[in-house]
């Protein structure tokens, strides 16, 4: 039997073995990545700890019962906890009365004191930690890669210890004490290896190699720009490695103990999940899981959509990657729905909309996954479902369209009840607010809780509401889960008119046109002579000067439109009415990814709804808005989670105008407003504030004004 070229063997040997050590060096290295972090999140949470020590005097120490002279300690200057934990050790023991033993209690003491504050720190991420970001960036980078690759390393790994108990040969000298069978598997093994060495899965494991190498060779600068981007998925990191408790509140006050407990017990099956989960946001994809059929209405900005593709996700891998799952959602954001799923999980999406409706539903009854398609196409393809199909997941995006029983897209979507193993009605509108509506949505999903719920009806803003309605209904706020969330200010903007502006609003006053009279500011030609357009361009030049991005909205196109000329080359695009919708989120992510000081233009209906647009830290109202639930929807675009700067709201406005009387009836009914939300803002709660009556009595003061005006001037 002639002899193999033992060199040649040794060197597949070690090649492959090298191979293999790389990835246990890849994935340890992944360990490292997160005990650096924890370690520098603990610095920081150290640093605040002792900044709060400033705020506790030294007056506590008397609680200690450690027999501490606090009397001593403010003689010496020390008045807080704070100046202690600074003070060098020999300022400590030149104060008169504090002997050896007061010492070391005092430090103990200080330092408990410490820890306790230290555990509580809420990590904030901002330009002041770069190092902490960057190797949060490439941890991102690096574990996105290392979950791609887990699998093909494992196949490696069994590759490695089939080679090590192969008994190979690799010298002469064995070769010749071998027998003939060693001798025949050291020949067969050598060509298995060359086969190997130049296959598919080791080009691959290669492959994955160079993209890891380059995914964790990151700069400041790029990890600072993704951070501005995508802030969620950093503090999602966070929070997953338990870094701090303040970035886990993990109280659900309207869920009973024994049910959370149950929900969160559940193992939450991810393979192919590409992404990081909040903890609330586990714990909802659990809640749909397990509850099978819920209203999830979580505030706007909280994640209700990846919270369903998490579920989603389970459902695939534990269905052995073939499902059917149906997401009914409004038109104008069927393109980010596909786009998601299609980021976030490894499930096969189709756009179910437009001519191709049939061709389309045929590849998906073949092939599975998720099907997206709008409210308005559910007409043509519930008869293909009803009573012929099962659905393994229904997820009705913005179910407050289907509050209606009487409507025909909500007996469409009805007809999909015992069609679907698990139903997921989102909405970010507090539906205990109109617990009519709320029933008709409960009535789909939890027919067997309606009647329970209406006898409520008049207690929805207590606890026992709230715990009737946990299985079936899961509501977190900002407040509550989004504690790293910058603060917001919000200023009213005065401008007063120019004669151009008055001339105008004169005219719209004599016409008596509610809606001229709210274009108040915009209605000239030429925005130059306008005291809102001055103050928006200023607004905009600052922005531009600290690189704050800007979001400007208007309920009129036609102000869009003046404003769009008016900016020139600042604006970076337009969404109206007028915008196609699969071009809207084309236009969010060029805006993302623009230099600071951009502008978007909004039409707040088209702008308000369905899109994410955290990359701006400046909002500008055109005018006030009749329905208080648009200004909410379109504020939430901005202030949600990701949000990684002050957010700062200005609302132009023009004084001896329809803009006072607006203000003051939104003023008038904020405390009501608030106090019957009990939940930061309610879309929809007040927005019949101003009807016709009242449109009416402001047209006749604005036109009384007008006169005494004149009659002043005559």
């Amino acid at each position: 039997m002639e002899k193999p070229d033992f060199e040649s063997i040794k060197t597949l040997i070690g090649t492959i073995v090298y191979l293999d050590k790389t990835f246990d060096d890849i994935f340890a290295e992944g360990e490292k990545q997160q005990r650096k972090i924890k370690a520098a999140c603990s610095k920081l949470a150290a640093e605040k700890a002792k900044d709060a020590l400033d705020e506790i005097s030294v007056e506590e120490l008397k609680n200690s019962k450690a027999g501490i002279r606090v009397s001593a300690l403010r003689d010496a200057g020390f008045t807080t906890l704070g100046q202690i934990a600074r003070a060098p050790e020999d300022d400590i023991q030149d104060i008169n009365g504090i002997g050896e033993k007061q010492i070391e209690a005092l430090r103990r003491i200080v330092t408990e004191f410490a820890n306790s504050l230290s555990s509580g720190v809420t990590i904030v991420l901002d330009e002041n930690c770069p190092e902490l970001i960057t190797d949060i960036y490439r941890y991102i980078r690096g574990e996105r890669v290392r979950i791609d690759a887990r699998g093909s390393a494992e196949s490696l790994k069994e590759y490695v210890k089939k080679v090590a108990s192969a008994g190979i040969i690799t010298n002469g000298f064995w070769w010749f004490f071998s027998g003939k069978k060693r001798k025949e598997k050291t020949i067969e093994m050598a060509g298995e290896m060359y086969d190997f060495c130049n296959g598919a899965l080791f080009n691959r494991l290669l492959n994955i190699v160079d993209a890891y190498h380059l995914a964790i060779t990151v700069s400041e600068q790029e990890a600072m720009n993704s951070f501005s981007i995508n802030g969620a998925e950093f503090y999602a990191v966070l929070e997953n490695l338990g870094t701090t408790k303040g970035n886990r509140p993990f109280v659900y006050e309207s869920i009973p103990q024994e049910l959370a407990e149950e929900i969160s017990d559940l193992r939450l099956n991810l393979d192919g999940f590409r992404g990081n989960l909040r903890a609330y946001q586990e714990f909802g994809a659990k809640y749909i899981l397990n509850q099978r059929k819920v209203l999830l209405g979580d505030e706007m900005g909280l994640g209700k959509t990846i919270q369903a593709i998490a579920a989603m996700t389970h459902i695939h891998a534990e269905n052995a990657g073939f499902c059917h799952i149906m997401v009914v959602c409004p038109a104008s954001v069927l393109i980010n729905w596909s786009r998601e799923v299609g980021k976030f999980s490894n499930i096969s999406t189709y756009i179910l909309h437009g001519a191709d409706i049939d061709e389309v539903f045929s590849r998906w009854i073949e092939y599975g996954g998720v099907v997206i398609t709008n409210y308005e196409s559910m007409g043509k393809i519930v008869d293909r479902i009803d009573n012929r199909m099962l659905l393994q997941m229904l997820v009705i995006d913005e179910a407050h369209y289907i509050k209606n029983p009487d409507a025909k897209r909500t007996m469409y979507i009805r007809r999909l009840d015992n069609e679907s193993e698990r139903i997921v009605l989102m909405t970010g509108t507090p539906l205990e607010n109109k617990v009519d509506e709320m029933c008709n949505l409960i009535d789909f999903v939890r027919p067997d809780m309606t009647a329970k719920v209406r006898e409520m009806a008049l207690l929805s803003h207590v606890p026992e509401f709230r715990e009737t309605l946990a299985p079936v209904y899961l509501r977190r706020t900002r407040e509550q889960v989004l504690k790293e969330l910058p603060p917001i200010d919000e200023e009213y903007e005065w401008c007063e008119m120019t004669d151009e502006d008055s001339a105008y609003y004169s005219e719209s006053i004599r016409k008596r046109s509610f809606q001229d009279m709210r274009r108040v500011g915009f209605q000239l030609d030429d925005l130059s002579k306008s005291a809102k357009a001055q103050r928006l361009l200023e607004l905009c030049e600052e922005a531009r000067a600290e690189g704050r991005k800007v979001v400007i909205y208007s309920y009129f196109r036609e102000t869009i439109s003046k404003v769009e000329r008016f900016l020139g080359d600042k604006c970076i695009g337009v969404i109206s009415g007028d915008t196609r919708v699969e071009s809207r989120q084309d236009i969010v992510d060029r805006f993302g990814n623009s230099e600071g000081g951009s502008i978007l233009l909004c039409q707040i209906v088209a702008g308000g709804v369905g899109l994410n647009i955290q990359a701006a830290s400046m909002v500008i109202f055109c005018e006030p808005q009749v329905k208080p639930s648009l200004t909410s929807q379109a504020l939430s675009r901005v202030y949600r989670m990701g949000q990684v700067r002050n957010v700062t709201v200005y609302h132009l406005l023009c004084p001896y105008s329809i803009d006072e009387a607006m203000m003051d009836i939104l003023e008038e009914k904020r405390i009501e407003f608030d106090n019957f939300a009990n939940e930061s803002v309610v879309a929809g709660a007040f927005d019949n504030l101003m009807d016709k009556e009242w449109i009416q009595r402001v047209i006749e003061e604005e036109s009384r004004k007008q006169a005494n005006l004149i009659d002043e001037c005559t």
